[in-house]
């Protein structure tokens, strides 16, 4: 890798290399141009001879982005293929309630991050027709920032309008449909939203499935907020909580990866039950491939060992 601020660049050389890597992935310029990090009129000139400005410049540009391609090349060789969503205890139970709500009625999936809820949402949303995901964040906690987020999820992005009229075409749009709408990270809902998420589900019968951490079934059973949720505790049909997987869940990864080895087994298994569950889990065993094939030898224990080492030293995403 070199640094072209202090390399000889050949204009002409990148110039060529843009022409075969747009026909090599089919891309257009209207799409390498935000890659690239070169202005779309500029690239189109480049390429093509004529432009006026500083070509030298343009050149370094696109031999940092041909640069950042062939680390990410090389890191992929590397990288271990991480297994797709795999059947769980855990899954199993959250795909019947997920199928229970799309009968029209509402449930709560409350567990600990690394539990498998969000990767289990997303694969019953590719198998099954009318199902929407829509995942909150702290800034769409408010009524109006959730409307945007769920319609953005039934389709229609930047949605604008009262949250009144924002409310209707949720409506309109979920009517009759028999559909599913799965609220993600639902802790960052604010009691409004809530209650208007539970109006949907009155007006037209769709199917609402709340997913989120412990706080979301601790604010509908406990303490004095009990009361501003009581319409909604009310109708939850079906609820599942859970602050860590199951032993089962860690070994159906295990699986997953092709471990056999019944002390490597074990070793996941104690990992699942700390912060960070089967994500921290999965984070240990791609790392560990990662060491193991540095090393041009097969993954073992030691190398899960040594990268739970290294990951402990600092907290795991929720």
């Amino acid at each position: 890798m070199n640094d072209p601020s202090k390399t000889p660049v050949d204009v002409e050389e990148l110039r060529a290399w843009v022409l075969d890597y747009k026909e090599r992935t089919g891309l257009s310029y209207s799409e390498l141009a935000p890659q690239s990090g070169v202005a779309y009129g500029t690239l189109t000139q480049f390429v093509g001879g004529g432009y006026g400005g500083n070509n030298e410049a343009v050149a370094r540009k696109l031999l940092l982005f041909r640069q950042r391609l062939a680390m990410q090349a090389e890191l992929a060789l590397e990288a271990p293929e991480i297994p797709d969503y795999f059947e769980t205890g855990t899954s199993r139970q959250i795909v019947a309630l997920l199928t229970w709500a799309q009968r029209g009625r509402i449930t709560v999936v409350a567990s600990g991050p690394g539990t498998g809820k969000t990767i289990t949402c997303r694969h019953y949303q590719a198998a099954v027709a009318n199902v929407w995901v829509a995942t909150m964040t702290p800034s769409t906690s408010g009524v109006n920032n959730m409307q945007i987020e769920v319609l953005a999820a039934l389709g229609e992005r930047d949605a604008v309008g009262t949250s009144q009229k924002l409310s209707r075409r949720v409506r309109e749009r979920v009517r009759n449909t028999g559909g599913l709408i799965i609220i993600d990270e639902a802790q960052h809902l604010s009691e409004k939203s809530v209650e208007e998420i539970r109006s949907w589900h009155d007006a037209e019968g769709i199917g609402i499935a709340l997913l989120g951490n412990e706080s979301v079934i601790a604010r509908l059973e406990g303490g004095t907020r009990r009361a501003h949720y009581a319409q909604l505790y009310s109708r939850v049909g079906m609820r599942l909580v859970r602050n860590v997987p199951l032993a089962a869940d860690a070994r159906a990864l295990a699986e997953a990866w092709g471990l056999e080895d019944a002390k490597e087994i074990a070793f996941i298994q104690s990992i699942a039950t700390k912060p960070g569950g089967l994500r921290g889990c999965t984070m240990v065993l791609e790392l560990a491939t990662m060491i193991a094939g540095g090393e041009h030898r097969a993954r073992d224990l030691a190398h899960m060992q040594d990268a739970w080492a290294q990951l402990a030293s600092r907290p795991i995403a929720s």
